[in-house]
C-alpha cells in the first residue's frame, strides 16, 4: 500500500486528510507517515500566508496591533520550544504541531477599506457572525503562545488551546476564541468556536482561509466580497 505521504505528493490532498482523520489517534507505526503529510501541508500553508502577508500593505492594510506583523515565521527557537511542549502536554495533533513548526504567528486582523475590514475604523458590525460584516481574518498563535497558555492551565487533562480570537474579537467586539482540545494524538483536530463551521478541522479551516485570501468569512456571502479580494484568493494546493 502506498504511503499517505506519497499519495499526498501525487495530489490526493483532501482524500489523504480524510483518511488520516478517520484513524482517530494515529497508531505509532503510522506516526512518521502522517507527520510527513502534516509537515508538507503546513509548508504550503506557510507559503500562502507569506504571499498574502506581503500583499496586504499594498491594499492599505494596517494591523489591529501595530506591534504585531501580519506574519512572523517560526525560528529554530520555536522548533525547540515545540519539542518541549510535546513532552509537557503529552501529545499534539500532527497538523497543529506542524503548523507551529512551519507557519508560525499569523495576524491578519486590522483595518483595510479595500477589503471592507474594520477593527479601529468604522462602521462597527451590527449583526452576528457568520456573515459579510465578519471577514474572519486569519490569525494563528505560535509556539510561545501555546507555551504561555499551557503554563496558565489549571487542568492539564482538559486544556483548550486558544489558537486564535473568534470572529467577534477580530472585529474588536467582545467575543471568545477558536480552540483546540489538548492533549490529542489525532492527525487533524477540530477547531472549536468557528462561526458557521461546526466540526471544522484545522486543515479544513486553513484550506477555506487560503481559498478566500485569508478572509474566509466572505465565503458565507461571496456576492458581497470586495473586488480587491480577488488578488489574494487562490485554489489551495494542500
Amino acid at each position: 500500500m502506498s504511503s499517505y505521504y506519497l499519495r499526498y505528493l501525487r495530489g490526493e490532498h483532501e482524500a489523504v486528510w480524510d483518511d488520516l482523520r478517520a484513524l482517530g489517534p494515529i497508531p505509532g507505526h503510522l506516526a512518521e507517515d502522517a507527520g510527513a503529510v502534516a509537515d508538507e501541508t503546513m509548508i504550503r500553508v506557510a507559503q500562502h500566508v507569506a504571499r498574502i502577508a506581503a500583499a496586504l500593505p499594498e491594499l492599505g492594510w494596517v494591523s489591529a496591533d501595530r506591534l504585531v506583523a501580519a506574519h512572523q515565521p517560526p525560528t529554530d527557537a520555536d522548533d525547540t520550544l515545540v519539542d518541549l511542549l510535546v513532552d509537557k502536554i503529552g501529545a499534539l495533533p500532527a497538523a497543529l504541531e506542524a503548523c507551529l513548526r512551519r507557519v508560525g504567528e499569523v495576524w491578519f486582523a486590522g483595518d483595510c477599506p479595500a477589503l471592507y475590514l474594520t477593527y479601529h475604523q468604522q462602521p462597527a458590525p451590527r449583526s452576528m457572525p457568520p456573515g459579510p460584516e465578519f471577514p474572519d481574518p486569519l490569525c494563528l498563535g505560535n509556539a510561545y503562545y501555546l507555551g504561555y497558555e499551557w503554563e496558565q492551565c489549571a487542568d492539564p487533562a482538559h486544556f483548550a488551546f486558544a489558537l486564535a480570537p473568534d470572529e467577534l474579537h477580530k472585529a474588536n467586539i467582545s467575543g471568545a476564541t477558536h480552540d483546540i482540545d489538548l492533549p490529542d494524538a489525532v492527525a487533524d483536530p477540530v477547531l472549536h468556536g468557528v462561526a458557521g463551521r461546526p466540526g471544522v478541522t484545522l486543515v479544513g479551516y486553513l484550506r477555506e482561509s487560503v481559498a478566500w485570501g485569508g478572509f474566509p468569512g466572505y465565503s458565507f456571502a461571496p456576492d458581497l466580497a470586495p473586488e480587491a479580494l480577488i488578488t489574494l484568493r487562490t485554489r489551495p494546493d494542500f
